[in-house]
């Protein structure tokens, strides 16, 4: 068994190319299952693309945050 894994950019072309496929003898549709994170991993990947802001204190934090 061979395995081809396509990448479509235009969403519009879907449908039609899903249609195709299936109409092929022999070929299956995988569905892309993406592992969940569990909340540490989500934590751990915030940090490292640096998707986390430093406040000086609590007061600080509620400043820059308008409340």
């Amino acid at each position: 068994m061979a395995t081809l894994t396509i990448q479509v950019e235009d969403n519009s072309v879907m449908a039609g190319l899903k249609k195709v496929l299936e109409a092929m003898k022999g070929v299956v549709i995988v569905p892309n299952h993406q592992k969940s994170m569990s909340g540490i991993e989500e934590a751990m990947d915030d940090i490292r693309h640096g998707r986390v802001t430093e406040y000086e204190s609590a007061d600080d934090m509620f400043e820059k945050l308008g409340i």
